[in-house]
């Protein structure tokens, strides 16, 4: 996560940021209940068999199934022979970045709202929802605090002439973000990913040459291996007896549940941002949008 916010295009992502939070928070909010809604359906038809009376645990699936990561797909669109439409990169990598982040926070949420043990009904989504904004915002606020004192104290004192402590200093200020969030039971996550991108952007040119390259080097061979381990963890788990009950129809619902979620959220949302955007977002754009929507690592 903070590896995603230190290296994103910063030029790109800030000119469409307000269409990429209203794809990665809307979206990732009907995405979230419309795969709740339809799993909930497929369990009251009998095709699937889950705990009807508790809606948390379908909001919790719905939420960490919504985290989308379109890992292979923008390979294949940032690379030279495909001549990609830089807005349409910029929205799917961004809406993926942001994306993963939101989902977390929402699983969290609803978490919080299982362990109450109360009876949930709808006329508790509001309040759920003004929670789940609340924390967002708070823990933006601290990612971002963390990240300007980091970057006053690196252009005020002669560290960059100590490469190393330079980079384990850097480091320790992006966990620190994300345990202080964590300490005031806020997202760690969503501090975490608005700490990078401060870091990225009002940082970076405090550093040293050397640290400029060695950071960026060994936060993207660390961010591979964490996404790595989960496969890896997953795929051991498998072999080792882990996952012991499978059933072959919920996988090929919740695939179908994940595209109908991914249609209703990606074309209502170009509608709205089309409203006010000068670029348009072409309908073959929007297509392409909904198909990118593969899941990853979070999900």
């Amino acid at each position: 996560i903070f590896e995603a916010g230190y290296t994103v295009q910063k030029q790109h992502f800030f000119n469409n940021l307000g269409t990429i939070t209203l794809f990665a928070v809307l979206g990732t909010l009907i995405s979230t209940f419309v795969i709740s809604y339809l799993t909930y359906l497929a369990a009251l038809a009998g095709l699937i068999t889950i705990n009807t009376t508790n809606p948390m645990e379908l909001l919790m699936f719905g939420a960490l199934i919504s985290a989308v990561d379109p890992v292979a797909t923008l390979a294949i669109m940032g690379s030279s022979e495909v001549k990609c439409d830089p807005l349409l990169y910029s929205l799917v990598f961004g809406e993926s970045v942001l994306n993963d982040a939101v989902s977390i926070v929402l699983f969290h949420t609803f978490a919080d709202e299982n362990k109450r043990n109360e009876i949930y009904t709808i006329q508790n989504i509001p309040a759920t929802l003004l929670n789940f904004a609340q924390v967002s915002l708070a823990s933006l606020c601290i990612g971002s605090v963390v990240g300007l004192t980091c970057s006053f104290i690196f252009k005020h004192t002669d560290i960059r002439t100590y490469p190393k402590f330079e980079i384990g200093l850097l480091f320790l200020f992006a966990y620190g973000s994300y345990a202080f969030s964590e300490a005031l039971h806020l997202s760690g996550i969503m501090a975490l990913f608005f700490n990078g991108l401060i870091l990225s952007h009002y940082n970076y040119f405090n550093l040293s040459t050397t640290s400029k390259v060695t950071a960026e080097s060994i936060l993207s061979s660390m961010s591979s291996l964490s996404e790595n381990f989960v496969y890896l963890n997953m795929g051991m788990g498998v072999f080792t007896g882990r996952f012991k009950n499978w059933d072959p129809l919920f996988i090929i619902l919740a695939i179908i549940f994940c595209l109908i979620a991914r249609l209703l959220n990606t074309f209502p949302c170009s509608y709205l941002t089309n409203l006010w955007r000068e670029e348009k977002i072409t309908g073959q754009m929007q297509v392409v949008m909904w198909f990118v929507g593969l899941r990853g690592a979070i999900a």
